[in-house]
């Protein structure tokens, strides 16, 4: 009795298997034991146990668990494995039908008793005992004791794998929830916290309150409602709702931590027991400082849209036409706002590197455009759906996040099988071996094709308004340069027709005057009518663009014109391009305009980490002053373009010798 208390007091499984081996061999009078347990189909020795004699005497101590082969008589154990009968040899030597066992011939092993741990038919493990000093040594007591703690033996070691399985499947769980990016609370059927993972207490500022009932949450975790100093009601919290049986989802709280202030948005679930009743509750919440940001921008971009539209519709009252385009943008307008303010459901997704398997939950299954059980559930799958532009950067961050064991985020598209594109972005984290190789990976994912939408909207708005702004610039230029030639035309035009009567021989003059102004007011005009054409880029690259406009100038002016291209080319952003491309033909045309320069050189300069564009004259040159430089517009111009992609800008000019402009890109910085 005592025996079987003992081995039923141990749940752990390496702490039961040395009690039991201990209490075995004591109760059996053997001198060694083994204690074998199945593992992926293979028996092999987990506990073994000698007697030693000792100076206070006889001791045990466990061995460390080894394979069978050249340890144990195989045929024994494969029989008592087979048959599940109990083998007991007074003398192995001499009698049985394993007397030729090379393991007995070795070792002359005398008395052998080998029994196998049975639980409700289920072969447990095997118990192998044995007495190399003594024949007979088993006697039919000690026999008699060993069947009956067998049972409870058997019964000891399944509930222990059981429990070490609990506890295994507990700490798995555990990673789940503290890999997840987003805060996790859980409380149980009394209202009290029981569990918080580390983004939670990020956010809260504090963990488990075991102290803290369900009435006292808003107020122990400083939750408020939105934009006041009102404690938020804790009945209408999510996780309390879910005591009832409620999933619910809010985002009009925020909490107060220390001076911060982040607002946030929670998902409440009940989680059920075997009788139906709820006995925990679970909330996720996660940080919506950025999503409050971009509404409040969209709020006020639309409030001035809306604004815009209503003066134009109170002025142009009596055009139908752009009334209905104008209802038609409030209308898409409002949409947009609508569609940015639902919520995307997050998804997660449990990767399992080794099988090369993937589990998503049903939301991860949506975020893909298809219905839970509609598509089979593999990475493979999920492979299918990625943009094939996206495939190799995502396929390239994961590899990365793996080997530096850093976390895994990234943006990419999704094609549904309708055939829209929506962008998701996915965040997970590594779980790794003991030697430190990647076995999984847990993370989540979420929609945000609308935030991506209203940033490209709002970009090409920008870019629209730019260059309206530069067009309207470059078309003042023009009329003022032609104003300027004309005007001196009609002035000489009038002297000739007041000159034919009295002085003819002074008309000559006043005509090749005339012919000068209108060849250089046409000049003036095709080089404008150059600038503003933004097909160059559109058909090219920078430099061709460069090489095109260039080429057509030369045809227009008798100044020597070089073209360089140093390093091998490559292409920069389109923005960076553009502004490059303008910034080169303003400082060309001031050039040509007020230098009255010989040559011009204009050299474009790859190298591997900068990008270099340099325009220099050899004409009169002028001082270079804060005054200079904000007075002239062309020059303001290159400045203002320079400052907007982050260039340096360099201009060196002196009186007499000519002017240089210099503009340097960081090719990192603008990638």
């Amino acid at each position: 009795m005592k025996a079987a208390q003992a081995i039923s007091s141990e749940i752990e499984l390496e702490q039961l298997l040395s009690s039991l081996m201990q209490i075995l061999i004591e109760n059996a009078g053997a001198q060694t034991g083994c204690l074998l347990l199945e593992n992926a189909g293979e028996w092999r020795i987990d506990a073994a146990c000698e007697l030693v004699e000792g100076e206070s005497g006889r001791t045990t101590r466990v061995l460390q668990s080894t394979p069978i082969t050249n340890r144990l008589p195989e045929s024994i154990i494969q029989y008592v494995i087979r048959t599940h009968e109990t083998v007991l040899l007074n003398d192995a030597t001499r009698e049985g039908h394993f007397i030729h066992d090379p393991y007995i011939q070795n070792n002359q092993t005398q008395s052998l008793l080998c029994l196998p741990l049975v639980n409700q038919s289920k072969l447990v493990g095997v118990l192998y005992l044995e007495n190399q000093l003594a024949a007979g040594a088993f006697t039919p007591d000690r026999t008699q004791v060993l069947n009956l703690l067998s049972t409870q033996a058997a019964i000891a070691i399944e509930n222990a794998k059981l429990y070490s399985k609990l506890r295994a499947s507990e700490n798995q769980m555990a990673q789940f929830l503290e890999a997840i990016p987003v805060g996790i609370g859980i409380i149980d059927a009394m209202g009290c916290p029981y569990y918080v993972n580390q983004r939670g207490i990020e956010l809260m500022g504090k963990g488990v309150d075991p102290a803290a009932t369900a009435e006292q949450l808003s107020e122990v975790y400083q939750f408020y409602v939105t934009g006041t100093d009102q404690i938020y009601p804790s009945e209408r919290l999510p996780i309390i709702r879910a005591l009832s049986g409620e999933c619910t989802r809010i985002d009009d709280v925020e909490i107060h931590q220390n001076n911060a202030i982040i607002p946030v948005e929670g998902w409440g679930t009940p989680v059920f027991d075997e009788q139906g009743k709820v006995a925990y509750a679970i909330v996720a919440f996660q940080d919506i400082t950025e999503r409050k940001q971009a509404e409040k921008l969209l709020a006020d971009y639309n409030q001035t849209l809306e604004q815009q539209v209503t003066e134009r519709t109170l002025l142009l009252s009596q055009e139908i036409e752009q009334r209905q385009q104008v209802e038609n943008a409030l209308r898409q307008s409002e949409e947009q706002r609508r569609l940015t303010m639902n919520f995307a459901y997050i998804g997660s997704w449990n990767w399992n590197i080794l099988d090369n398997t993937v589990h998503w939950d049903d939301n991860n299954t949506r975020l893909l455009g298809v219905e839970p059980g509609e598509v089979e559930v593999s990475y493979r799958a999920w492979w299918d759906r990625v943009h094939p532009e996206d495939v190799d950067r995502v396929d390239q961050a994961l590899t990365t996040a793996l080997a530096t064991h850093t976390d895994y985020e990234g943006e990419y598209r999704i094609i549904y099988p309708d055939g829209s594109i929506h962008w998701l972005v996915s965040r997970g984290r590594g779980i790794y071996n003991e030697a430190g190789q990647p076995v999984r990976m847990l993370g989540v994912s979420f929609d945000i094709s609308e935030q991506r939408n209203a940033a490209l909207q709002e970009r090409k708005r920008a870019e629209a308004a730019s260059i309206l702004e530069e067009r309207n610039r470059m078309a003042r230029e023009i009329h003022d340069t032609l104003a300027q030639a004309f005007t001196g035309i009609l002035v000489h035009m009038g002297a000739v027709s007041r000159l034919v009567a009295t002085n003819p021989n002074a008309v000559q003059t006043h005509i090749d005057t005339v012919r000068d102004l209108a060849r250089s007011g046409l000049t003036e005009a095709r080089r404008s009518v150059a600038a503003l054409r933004p097909q160059l880029l559109e058909d090219g690259d920078l430099w061709t663009a460069l090489d095109r406009f260039i080429s057509t100038m030369s045809s227009l002016t008798e100044t020597h014109l070089i073209y360089d291209i140093i390093g091998t080319p490559y292409v920069l952003p389109p923005e960076t391009e553009n502004h490059l491309l303008r910034i080169g033909q303003e400082a060309f045309t001031n050039a040509i305009k007020y230098a009255h320069a010989g040559e011009i050189r204009v050299e474009l300069v790859y190298e591997p980490t900068s990008c270099f564009l340099r325009v220099k004259d050899n004409g009169q040159g002028f001082e270079v002053t804060t005054t200079t430089l904000s007075q002239g517009f062309g020059l303001l111009g290159i400045t203002e373009r320079a400052e907007h992609i982050g260039a340096q800008l360099s201009i060196e000019s002196q009186l007499g010798q000519g002017t240089e402009v210099l503009v340097t890109v960081n090719r990192e910085a603008v990638i």
